[in-house]
């Protein structure tokens, strides 16, 4: 067989009821070049392993399989999966998304090998609600039509840091391409950043980089669909879950401000919003002795934030501003809905037609709607 000329980093725990459908997904797809596919499996315990066993016995040309007796999460699995790597050219679809155009692959490549100056390609995507089972077709260009979202043409890391919507939650990791030596090359140059699991996120700091050393390019049309479950690395009914999120890609920010000495205006922000989850987690923990830690170094609270530290340290007062946020939650929830029915008046159609969901960047940690109540 010949040497592929594409490789799909394919890294996947515990997606038996998916993984089937994303590895059909690359199988698909129509190309002049050889591929293969390197799925990274990290000790499922649901049937995925036998599930992408069963596959590399149907293909072993195509898929190889990587994986080991205990787990090692994400971020090491990750790193194996790309060292075991092989074509000039590094595609990427986690376990549980997919690929729906079976001409991505094609369109990328050409347009990599025509523009040598380009380290990054991606695409808009269509986002599938596991839970409402709606379909959110084509974002990002959504989100620019309807909302003005603003893409930079030549980014650079701050672009990736700074206030939403940030350009890392468009560039969505199963519509991305890149050169896989220059990959590498990153990702072994700072071993802390990208080989332990430090990080909540794995590719946004990659993008980031790579944008620092070479051209990024979007191609406008939807190629992949991000799955987007209840429970996830960035999607959870666990309000700490998405509060350590926050802190995390907080942290991942302030990184990076050190490493490449970005503007002090993006690091106060980026300070501004580790506090803020610290002072969450200490609200929802209850412990004030974080919540004196967080006032002691923050120059200055907001008045949510004030709510948040007494909270922390009193019941009764914890217990007084999750009664309140409940209740402008409730209020939030009329108003949407009320909102969502003058719309649908206005169109002429029924509340919840078309099959789509409500445009929201998947991956954000948003402040609402989750199982619970999120200040």
């Amino acid at each position: 067989m010949s040497e592929p000329l594409v490789s799909i980093k394919m890294i996947t725990y515990n997606h038996g009821p998916y993984i089937a459908q994303a590895i059909e997904g690359v199988l698909q797809q129509r190309t002049t070049f050889p591929i293969e596919l390197v799925i990274g499996e990290d000790c499922s315990t649901d049937g995925t392993r036998e599930i992408v066993r069963a596959y590399e016995k149907q293909h072993p040309g195509i898929i190889r399989v990587i994986t080991s007796d205990r787990n090692v999460g994400v971020q090491k699995n990750g790193y194996r999966t790309v060292k075991a790597c092989t074509g000039k050219y590094l595609a990427f679809c986690e376990g549980d998304d997919y690929w729906h155009h079976p001409d991505k692959l094609q369109k990328q490549v050409d347009y990599l090998e025509s523009h040598p100056e380009c380290g990054l390609v991606y695409s808009s995507y269509d986002v599938h609600h596991v839970g409402s089972q709606k379909r959110t077709r084509d974002l990002i260009n959504q989100l620019i039509r309807k909302h003005n979202w603003q893409r930079p043409d030549n980014p650079s890391v701050v672009d990736f840091l700074g206030g939403r919507p940030r350009l890392g939650f468009g560039i969505l990791t199963c519509t991305v391409m890149v050169r896989r030596q220059l990959c590498e090359e990153i990702i072994d140059s700072d071993p802390y950043l990208y080989q332990n699991n430090r990080f909540f996120r794995g590719d946004t700091q990659l993008w980031a980089e790579t944008a620092q050393r070479a051209a990024v390019h979007y191609l406008p049309e939807s190629l992949a669909t991000y799955r987007q479950t209840d429970e996830s690395a960035t999607h959870s009914k666990d309000i700490t879950k998405l509060v350590r999120l926050q802190i995390s890609d907080a942290e991942l920010g302030l990184y990076l401000c050190d490493k490449y000495h970005l503007p002090a205006a993006t690091r106060s922000e980026l300070e501004a919003r580790r506090y803020n989850g610290l002072l969450r987690m200490a609200f929802y923990q209850r412990n004030a002795e974080l919540a004196d830690e967080v006032r002691g170094k923050k120059t200055a609270l907001t008045r949510k934030e004030w709510f948040l530290y007494f909270g922390a340290r009193s019941n009764f007062l914890h217990r007084t501003v999750l009664f309140l946020a409940a209740l402008r939650n409730m209020a939030w929830t009329i108003r949407d809905r009320w909102q969502k029915s003058l719309r649908c008046e206005s169109c002429g159609a029924r509340e919840g037609g078309a099959g789509t969901a409500d445009i929201k960047l998947p991956s954000q940690t948003c402040n609402r709607g989750a199982s619970g109540v999120q200040l």
